[in-house]
């Protein structure tokens, strides 16, 4: 008796400590048709406390209390799926096989998942980025959270064409272009947009304020910033690929409307295969501050007048033949600043006939662009192994930007006029995928195709001014970018596409080799585009390594440089180099943390060039043909400055880190994600850096010759004129860094359901600023040339892009109130957008009636529209205060 009293004392902590101690086990749900994961599937196991989500693997991580039977429910489309299963040992793999019959559409359709690299690539759910602080109910802001992923100079400020206004203040050196996105330091021109596959044209509108689709109508969105799959082509940058919905279950509204914008959107089932949906927006800041609160509106505000629509029509024809359906597009019609509105409309004068003062209380329309795109999708997929899917779109595009012409000294106003560009794309795409052997190795092949028209005209040009003709004409001689403009000019170009890549799995190593080959016909270019990505998952730690490469190209963009009239039609390629390394880890369910390290190379970049030029080019100007017909008779042949060359280089390097907190949608709790990015991006255009005298010199020298040839070797330019002399144009460049160069990228994004009535959400952002040349000092102007006035030219360093203004920061808070009902919902919200207040700097503005003063002159420059804020006086002085936001979505 007392040795069983002993053994049983002995035994009982261990007995205890037994009873208490959890088992891991993998849950892996699998197709049993062809063995392939299957993600984003819901199970559900009580007594692991719960609901798990199975990941692009199919996997799903549980714990059980201890050994013994189980009920795992798999949620499928159509039905939910019991087995019973006992777990006995740490880390067993329980395989739950689904059959056809049992997975729905949805998952159906998502199956594509397992596919996907995990490397470079950053996804969201929709009930992820829905109510996103700071966005204005706008889910694709949620891009500019993302790691490497960094906010350029907004097109709208300026146009977003190849020509633009003169002006003496401009910076004397760039390396970038206006855009949206910068991924991983490559260009924001460098970057592929797509809605469903679909080519879209500019994925925010004008300023950044908002992005071209219904909030309602993303389902989610993916961003590869490295080396992607060899089935996207003409990006050397990044993708970003936003997924629609592509089912209805019933018929349901939404409807969006708050102090700037009004949204709505339809679905709707036509037959139990078919279905249809609708989505339009319209915002009306411009009315909205105007109306309520004018005063409060900083003076160089710029507000855009935007819409947009996406229809979408899907149907199942039989289990073999599908076809989907989509037109999206949107306008944009720059209308606002406020400086503008009181020059023009006399808003506080004694004559004011308007509603708030003046005839029209908007000024004239400064840029008007659109596109739309309309497309269709066959898929054909007789069995389990092989599909086809053919896709076909038109993308169109048009933009009005007006320009004014100004005497850049004396500010006289000498004629202005509209620059019209158009560009039509029609691209095509085929994909065969051929699941080879099981779940392990898949095979993918397709081709492209891409067609674009560009088109550039001036149109409706006026006069203002007496000395109109002589400048008109003179910059018709002079400038054969503006003589170009005035005549018109066109590009028609074609791109050639195919690419195999292979799918291979066994286990948790996943290897994933590519290639793609290219054909640019403007420069009569083939190119080949090997790629690589590989990555191994320990699953009982959750662990996976991951690491990648690829070669990617993207053809030059703009009309004027690739213009045989005024450009370089001989241009090649751009080519970005990807290399990244990294290690995500599943902490549990709901907890990812993931750091990658990246190093891009760029080669080939279309870059200004002042030297690069065409000893025999065709003189076919038709200005010239009809004002100097003698002329172009005696000289057919002439040299022509090219103006464009791809002599540009440039690196990227950096640390990206990604910590992310994931929950269910009807789940009460904690979600969000921290990125940090620290990274260092340079540029090289390679172009020659004469002092004053060196390039006077050798202007008055080459006045009085004609250039007979011209080579390149890695020095420079070798020129040989007709006096038989050989002159060096030599590269002395150096790297600078790049226009968009951010040290550091930081974004911090965090929501908190208190309970099926009450959300709050916070997002905060910091980040170092853009580099820019400085302004050191000042001269004197000819006042002859300024109409006897003294007016002054700034001096900038020779030291380009070394400084840079204090970092941008910005705290945007979102709170949210449910109230919910059988037949739907409604959702009142309240947003503090920029709630510090705080005037993020953007730039700086040198003022020509003054004198350079530091501190004063030149003066700093504030975003308004990524960071808004509202001007109000508080105790005789002038404060800046968060912009409010309110408004009301109602779901039925």
């Amino acid at each position: 008796m007392k040795k069983i009293l002993f053994i049983t004392l002995f035994l009982s902590p261990y007995l205890i400590y037994s009873q208490n101690l959890k088992i891991n086990a993998i849950v892996k749900v699998i197709n049993r048709s062809n063995r392939s994961p299957i993600p984003n599937a819901p199970v559900v196991m009580k007594e692991a406390n719960g609901y798990y989500t199975t990941d692009v693997d199919g996997i799903a991580k549980i714990s059980v209390p201890n050994s013994g039977f189980y009920s795992i429910r798999v949620v499928t489309g159509n039905s939910v799926i019991v087995r019973q299963k006992e777990i006995t040992q740490e880390g067993q793999v329980v395989n739950i096989y689904i059959d056809d019959a049992d997975v729905g559409k949805d998952t159906i359709r998502v199956t594509g998942e397992a596919d996907k690299v995990k490397l470079s690539r950053y996804s969201f759910q929709q009930d992820e980025i829905k109510r996103l602080p700071g966005a204005q109910g706008d889910s694709l802001k949620a891009l500019q959270t993302l790691p490497g992923v960094v906010p350029a100079l907004p097109v709208g400020i300026n146009s977003s064409g190849s020509f633009g206004s003169f002006s003496v203040n401009g910076s004397p050196y760039r390396n970038s272009e206006r855009g949206d996105l910068a991924l991983r330091g490559a260009g924001t021109n460098a970057n592929q947009y797509y809605f469903d596959g679909f080519p879209v044209s500019y994925p925010f509108h004008i300023g950044n304020q908002s992005s071209v689709f219904n909030n309602n109508i993303i389902k989610s969105l993916d961003v590869y910033s490295g080396s992607y799959s060899a089935r996207y082509g003409y990006a050397s940058g990044g993708i970003i690929n936003i997924e629609g919905k592509d089912s209805v279950k019933s018929t349901r509204t939404t409807i969006n409307f708050n102090l700037f914008q009004s949204d709505a959107m339809v679905e709707r089932k036509i037959t139990e295969n078919s279905y249809v949906i609708a989505a339009v927006r319209k915002n009306y800041p411009n009315y909205t501050l105007l109306k309520l609160y004018p005063d409060g509106i900083p003076s160089d505000a710029k507000y855009a007048n935007y819409e947009d629509f996406q229809l979408k029509s899907g149907w199942d024809i039989s289990k073999e033949h599908k076809l989907m359906f989509t037109t999206f597009g949107s306008r944009d019609i720059q209308k606002y600043t406020k400086t503008v509105d009181e020059a023009t409309n006399s808003r506080y004068g004694s004559n004011a006939t308007g509603p708030i003062g003046g005839a029209d209380s908007r000024p004239p329309v400064g840029l008007d662009r659109s596109f739309r795109t309309d497309g269709v999708r066959y898929t054909y997929q007789p069995g389990d192994k092989i599909s086809n899917t053919l896709s076909i779109s038109r993308n169109s595009y048009k933009e009005f930007y007006e320009l004014k012409f100004d005497n850049p000294l004396s500010g006289e106003n000498i004629f202005g006029l509209q620059n019209v560009t158009t560009q039509n794309i029609y691209y095509v795409e085929n994909v065969l995928n051929y699941n080879v052997w099981k779940e392990y190795l898949k095979f993918q092949i397709g081709g492209t195709y891409r067609g674009r028209e560009i088109t550039q005209k001036a149109e409706n040009v006026t006069q203002s001014s007496s000395e109109f003709s002589r400048i008109f004409n003179n910059l018709i001689q002079s400038d054969p970018t503006f003589r170009a403009l005035i005549d018109g000019d066109g590009v028609r170009s074609k791109e050639l596409g195919a690419f195999a890549e292979l799918n291979f799995s066994y286990k948790g190593f996943k290897f994933m080799p590519g290639v793609r080959e290219d054909y640019y016909n403007l420069s009569n270019q083939k190119v080949i585009s090997p790629r690589l990505n590989t990555s191994y998952t320990f699953e009982k730690l959750g662990t996976t390594f991951l690491a990648g490469a690829g070669d990617h190209y993207n053809a030059p963009t703009g009309i004027g440089q690739v213009s045989s009239r005024v450009g370089n039609d001989g241009l090649n390629l751009e080519k970005g180099e990807h290399m990244a390394v990294g290690v995500s880890q599943d902490i549990n369910s709901d907890w990812l943390v993931k750091v990658e390290g990246f190093r891009n190379i760029y080669s080939n970049l279309v870059v200004s060039d002042s030297y690069i030029q065409d000893p025999y080019a065709l003189n076919n100007q038709t200005s010239d043909i009809i004002e100097k017909s003698d002329d172009v008779f005696r000289n057919p042949i002439k040299p022509k400055p090219l103006r464009y060359s791809n002599n540009g280089t440039g690196h990227s390097e950096g640390v990206e880190v990604y910590l992310k907190k994931t929950k269910r949608p009807e789940d009460s709790g904690w979600y969000g994600w921290i990125s940090y990015t620290n990274s260092l991006t340079k540029r090289n255009n390679h172009q020659t850096r004469y002092s004053d005298q060196e390039r006077n010199e050798r202007s008055a020298l080459n006045a009085s010759r004609t250039l007979l040839a011209q080579t390149q070797n890695k020095y420079g330019y070798v020129n040989y004129y007709n006096d038989n002399q050989l002159e060096l144009v030599y590269d002395n460049d150096r790297e600078e860094l790049y226009d968009l160069d951010r040290t550091h990228v930081l974004n911090i994004v965090a929501g908190w359901k208190i309970n099926s009535a009450w959300q709050i959400g916070g997002r905060y952002r910091y980040l170092t600023n853009t580099p820019f040349t400085p302004i050191t000092g000042s001269s004197s102007a000819s006042q002859a040339a300024t109409s006897g006035f003294t007016l002054n030219l700034p001096s900038y360093s020779t030291y380009y892009n070394s400084a840079r203004q204090s970092p941008w920061q910005q705290l945007d808070i979102r709170i949210d109130k449910f109230h919910n009902y059988n037949w739907g919902y409604i959702n009142v919200y309240f947003e503090l957008i920029n709630s510090f207040g705080r005037r993020n700097p953007s730039g700086e503005t040198f003022s020509n009636t003054e004198s350079y003063q530091a501190g004063k002159n030149p003066s700093t420059n504030y975003d308004t529209t990524n960071s808004p804020y509202i001007e109000t006086m508080f105790g005789g002085k002038t404060v800046y205060i968060p912009l409010l936001n309110f408004g009301v979505e109602v779901r039925f």
